[in-house]
């Protein structure tokens, strides 16, 4: 039995990974509410239905503007951004 909740619970939790790709990322997002907030709504950019090009040239954009998002995680930056609306 305890063998059996512990399977059920593992696939629940890579169930929701599957689902939410955004939710595997909690430094990436903590990083995106930490600098976006600074300008953004959080609303706002959870809303926003963009692609990952989308995404990159907004990201760009906004670096350009004074977003202190390190290059080093540009990258998943963007690729958290792309998955919230999946």
């Amino acid at each position: 039995m305890k063998n059996f909740i512990v399977v059920l619970v593992s696939y629940a939790f890579l169930f929701t990974l599957m689902v939410s790709p955004a939710a595997a990322q909690p430094e990436t997002k903590e990083l995106v509410e930490k600098k976006c907030s600074k300008c953004h709504n959080l609303n706002r950019i959870k809303k926003a239905s963009k692609d990952t090009a989308a995404w990159e040239k907004t990201v760009d954009r906004m670096i350009k503007k004074g977003a202190l998002i390190p290059p080093e995680e540009k990258d998943a930056v963007i690729k958290y951004l792309s998955a919230l609306n999946k």
